[in-house]
């Protein structure tokens, strides 16, 4: 595989995101890196990028989650765009899913849910359109099910 880790993540939560991406077809995937960018940067928060294969370059997809959070930022704030309601002919409003992180691990796993989404959307991996509202929607559900899986652990 093709993950390339930068960060203090738990071999847990390596295993999630490994499982998570494995699943689907990795031959035109060149990596996906996670970078833990705190004390690196002055931006602040999670950012990422996911590159489209380049034929001239013979390069395949690339992916890249980087998050720069201190330790005392958290629960930090996620409020992120999910989908659109229509106010009438004319008119829509955003629909805003508002959450929080309450570690750098589900903040990497949220970011690379969304990355994965647009890798995953452009290989035709997956149905819909490569929109972001729909690329967080997916990584919302990365971190439903890793919140889930802690919370299944903190029980055994």
């Amino acid at each position: 595989m093709k993950l390339q880790i930068k960060a203090a993540l738990s071999d847990r939560c390596t295993a999630f995101l490994l499982s998570k991406i494995c699943q689907f077809d990795t031959s035109n995937l060149e990596y996906f890196r996670l970078y833990d960018r705190t004390m690196q940067t002055v931006t602040a928060g999670v950012w990422g990028r996911c590159t489209y294969p380049n034929r001239k370059k013979k390069l395949g997809y690339r992916v890249r989650c980087s998050v720069s959070i201190m330790a005392l930022e958290f629960p930090y704030t996620a409020k992120y765009a999910t989908g659109t309601n229509r106010i009438d002919e004319t008119h829509w409003e955003w629909v805003f899913r508002e959450d929080h992180f309450d570690s750098k691990e589900e903040a990497f796993v949220w970011l690379a849910g969304h990355e994965a989404f647009h890798w995953l959307r452009h290989s035709r991996q997956i149905p819909g359109a490569n929109y972001e509202t729909q690329a967080n929607r997916y990584g919302f559900a990365w971190l439903d099910q890793w919140r889930g899986l802690a919370k299944e652990a903190e029980g055994l």
